[in-house]
């Protein structure tokens, strides 16, 4: 009988330890499964910020090299948003900085349309605008660019 016994707390022991170790193999397996997806996620996330970077510095190199007009300036901020757009947000610190960059380029874009129709202006003063705009444009590119 105490023989018995002890293998039944025996077989019962074995049991729990196996359906432990399944247990233990399937969460590993999930787990596994996330990091691949969590990877994958991340390497898109790069390419894509590595894209918005590319624009970032074809924008300012345009700006220090070109002699740019507004249209050419909203040109390049309008392919800065579209860039800004493509970025996906995994988390809400990222989903906030996409914003502020999302709001910070349409401003500028707004800057850039309220000149251009701005009849009111010398075309001295207009060009002191264009140039302080693209100061601005150049100091928020840079600003983007170290972060």
């Amino acid at each position: 009988m105490r023989r018995l016994r002890a293998l039944l707390v025996v077989g019962s022991a074995a049991a729990v330890c196996a359906c432990t170790i399944a247990q233990m193999k399937q969460e590993s397996g999930q787990m596994t499964t996330r990091i691949a997806e969590k990877e994958a996620n991340l390497t898109q996330l790069e390419i894509q910020r590595a894209s918005l970077v590319a624009e970032q510095r074809k924008l300012m190199t345009e700006i220090d090299t070109k002699q740019m007009t507004l249209k050419d300036l909203d040109a390049g901020l309008e392919r800065l948003r579209r860039e800004n757009h493509k970025l996906g947000a995994e988390t809400r610190q990222q989903q906030m900085e996409k914003e502020s960059r999302e709001a910070e380029v349409q401003r500028l874009q707004e800057q850039t349309r309220q000149l251009a129709n701005d009849n009111r202006l010398s075309d001295a003063a207009k060009k002191e605008k264009i140039e302080s705009l693209k100061n601005e444009i150049r100091k928020y590119l840079n600003v983007m660019l170290t972060q």
